[in-house]
């Protein structure tokens, strides 16, 4: 399949350059032609799925950093506020002098 894609993508660059029909356009045509169009169908299949996961793992990333940002503003309310709790070094205040 990788040489599928792979030869595909060539064929379309090379189509892509030239206006008239070529022997690489020729070529590319017999490629597509060989494959037939159930590998074809694979082929697109496969991209869109690729396709959807990269979506997905994009928005599993995002949520990920938000939770994470959530977690350290969290962390840093408390901190904060330990910070100013008395203590027995300094019993008026959290913050030492």
């Amino acid at each position: 399949m990788k040489k599928f894609v792979l030869a595909a993508f060539a064929a379309s660059a090379i189509l892509a350059a030239c206006e008239q029909q070529g022997p690489a356009e020729e070529a590319g045509e017999e490629i597509d032609e060989a494959l037939g169009a159930e590998e074809q169908s694979q082929v697109e299949e496969a991209m869109e799925d690729a396709g959807e996961a990269a979506e997905e793992a994009w928005e599993d990333t995002q949520e990920a950093a938000e939770d994470a940002g959530d977690q350290m503003e969290e962390w840093a309310d408390e901190a904060g506020e330990a910070m100013e709790e008395p203590t027995e070094e300094n019993p008026e205040d959290g913050a030492p002098e």
